[in-house]
């Protein structure tokens, strides 16, 4: 969607077919499935009224995958971004790829595919991210948008008047907006509680007041990363009270898509996994979900992949309490599966 909104600033053809456009807005909320916001449709009364698109985020529906394949227009066998917490098996070691980094030169090592913000400084046009401040300086920042200007702005009516302000400003540019905070409380609270309808209001009335006063020659488009699914405490499902924690050298992933990185042969370990979770998830191999559309082989990912993946179909959140931190233990939203919930994320254009 970066790529598409960079050509209509530059005047060419781009895949959303968008017109030529001095100055256009990617406004990105996080954890805002096309299902979430429709389900809510009482408390997004413009948003619902505007024409949703409905489009699929790539596999996993996790934010570093996502986000890091909108920065740089690739999937996420290109960039290496295949899951939010994965296992390095050259150099033993477990890897979160959102939050995880140990330098920005680390991530900037990892992720070597040339980003949007780049290709439009190339171009001399402008490139801005408007963003909460904590990540300016954080690894997966450097990974996903380098060269672009950073504006931290922690309040979230303030990021969008920064964001107007910009689009107002002569000259070419892209302003990409990020928009962190319902996916945050979806994790804590759910995506069906007040404090997150409190907050979809808000952004509601936000996103109209920004639609209503684009800068002439300026759209707007609002999209999101992956859909989140509210789990109750008691459809946790904890695989370690089967799976010792010796049989693997990691569990990753996402709390519904784990990535289980076994220690010895995997043939009687998937046995076992659809014995006991097979009403309830896929058990699956890579090579399953490449042969399906969801992945495609690259010796850039293959590090990375594990030998087994369990994949949520019904209501329930899964955990190795082995390596799961308590705080993904307390979590009411979840994501990271295959489901529609998971994958269809909105796409709404204002000023096209």
């Amino acid at each position: 969607m970066l790529i598409s909104a960079l050509r209509s600033v530059q005047g060419i053809d781009n895949t959303l077919k968008l017109p030529a456009r001095r100055s256009v807005c990617v406004l990105l909320v996080d954890g805002l499935g096309a299902s979430n916001l429709t389900k809510a449709g009482g408390h997004a009364r413009f948003l619902n009224s505007s024409n949703i698109e409905k489009i699929s985020c790539f596999y996993p529906s996790t934010t570093s995958t996502s986000l890091t394949s909108l920065a740089t227009g690739l999937s996420p066998n290109q960039t290496g971004f295949v899951g939010y917490q994965v296992f390095n098996r050259d150099d033993l070691v477990p890897m979160n790829l959102l939050s995880g980094w140990e330098s920005t030169t680390q991530a900037e090592t990892f992720q070597k595919m040339e980003t949007i913000s780049e290709l439009a400084k190339e171009s001399n046009l402008g490139f801005d991210v408007v963003s909460p401040a904590i990540y300016k300086h954080s690894g997966f920042t450097a990974a996903t948008m380098r060269e672009a200007e950073f504006h931290g702005v922690n309040d979230v009516a303030e990021r969008f008047s920064k964001a107007r302000e910009l689009l107002k400003m002569p000259g070419a540019r892209v302003v990409y907006l990020y928009v962190p905070e319902l996916d945050q409380i979806a994790h804590g609270w759910g995506s069906e509680s007040m404090k997150w309808l409190n907050a979809l209001e808000e952004l509601d009335s936000l996103v109209q007041s920004l639609a209503s006063t684009l800068p002439s020659g300026s759209g707007l488009l609002l999209t999101s990363d992956h859909g989140v699914v509210d789990v109750p405490k008691e459809n946790q499902i904890y695989i370690d009270e089967h799976f010792a924690k010796e049989l693997f050298d990691f569990v990753g992933g996402d709390t519904r898509g784990l990535f289980l990185y076994c220690k010895a042969s995997s043939g009687d370990l998937m046995e076992r996994l659809v014995d006991a979770y097979g009403n309830e998830c896929y058990v699956l191999e890579p090579r399953d979900l490449i042969q399906a559309g969801y992945w495609t082989e690259s010796k850039i990912q293959e590090k990375f992949l594990p030998e087994l993946i369990l994949l949520a179909r019904k209501n329930v959140a899964l955990y190795h309490r082995g390596f799961a931190k308590q705080k993904s233990l307390n979590m009411v939203g979840h994501h990271g599966s295959i489901t529609p919930e998971e994958m269809s994320i909105p796409l709404i254009r204002y000023g096209f």
